[in-house]
C-alpha cells in the first residue's frame, strides 16, 4: 500500500511536573470538526511498555507490567471516551489483519518520530527544526478504508505507552539525596502516553501526548484512569 507522509505540526507546552503537546495547525478547526463526526472507532491494543529503574538507574523491562499496564490504558480510554458519546471498541487483530497492522504501527511510529524532529522548535535550539513542515503539512499513515470498513468504524486510535517505576532501592536513595543539600537527586520514573486519531483517509485529525514524573502508575487503574483524564481532556467533541 502507497503511504504517504509528510509531517504534522506539534507544539509543546513544558511543565514542571507534568505536561501534554497538542497540535496547534492552521487547519485546526478544520480537523476538529472532522474528528468530531467519528462517534464509532476501533483502537489498537495501546503499545506498552512498562520498566523498573533501578537505583542505579538501569531500566528492566517487565511484562507482566507491561500486559497489566495496557490492559488498564484500554479500560479508561474507552471509559473516558464513552463518557463523551463515543463508542470504542479495542480491535481484534485476527490473522488476515497482522501485516496490516504491523505496517500500521510501524509508519505511525516512524512518522512521529520525524515530526518531533522536524516541527519542535524548542526555543530555537532544534537544528532539525523546518518552519515549512510546521506550517504547511499533510500527516498521514495511507488509507484505513478497508481495515476500517471491516470493523464498521470510521475512526482509528493509536496509543503508545512508557512508564518507569521506581524500586524500592531507589525510593530510599531519593530520600538520602533529598537530606543531602549537596546530593544530586535522581530523577522520578517518567509516565508518557502518546495517542492519535485517524480517519478513514489515514490522516491524523487529532493528537495529543501526556507525561508525568512520578506522579502516576500505569499498573494501578486508579492512577492510569486519572492520567487518561489528563491525556483525552482536549479530545474533540460535539458543542465544545
Amino acid at each position: 500500500m502507497n503511504r504517504r507522509v509528510i509531517v504534522m505540526l506539534l507544539a509543546v507546552l513544558v511543565l514542571s511536573t507534568a505536561g501534554c503537546a497538542r497540535t496547534l495547525q492552521n487547519n485546526q478547526a478544520e480537523l476538529s470538526a472532522r474528528a468530531k463526526k467519528l462517534r464509532n472507532i476501533v483502537m489498537l491494543a495501546p503499545d506498552t511498555t512498562i520498566c523498573e529503574l533501578s537505583a542505579g538507574g538501569v531500566k528492566e523491562q517487565r511484562d507482566d507490567w507491561c500486559a497489566a499496564g495496557q490492559k488498564n490504558l484500554e479500560k479508561a480510554i474507552i471509559e473516558d471516551l464513552n463518557g463523551k458519546a463515543v463508542n470504542v471498541k479495542v480491535l481484534k487483530v485476527t490473522a488476515d489483519l497482522e501485516n496490516e497492522v504491523d505496517e500500521v504501527k510501524t509508519l505511525y511510529r516512524e512518522v512521529m518520530e520525524s515530526a518531533y524532529t522536524h516541527t519542535l522548535f524548542w526555543g530555537g535550539e532544534n537544528p532539525n527544526y523546518f518552519h515549512d513542515k510546521w506550517k504547511n503539512f499533510d500527516y498521514s499513515i495511507g488509507s484505513l478504508e478497508k481495515l476500517l470498513k471491516k470493523q464498521k468504524a470510521d475512526g482509528l486510535l493509536l496509543v503508545q505507552a512508557n512508564d518507569e517505576i521506581s524500586s524500592t532501592g531507589r525510593k530510599v536513595l531519593r530520600v538520602f539525596q533529598a537530606l543531602n543539600p549537596f546530593a544530586a537527586a535522581g530523577r522520578y520514573g517518567v509516565t508518557v502516553v502518546k495517542i492519535a486519531l485517524a480517519d478513514s483517509k489515514g490522516d491524523i485529525i487529532w493528537n495529543n501526548f501526556f507525561y508525568d514524573s512520578g506522579g502516576y502508575d500505569l499498573r494501578e487503574f486508579g492512577s492510569t484512569r486519572d492520567f487518561v483524564k489528563g491525556l483525552l481532556v482536549d479530545f474533540p467533541q460535539e458543542g465544545k
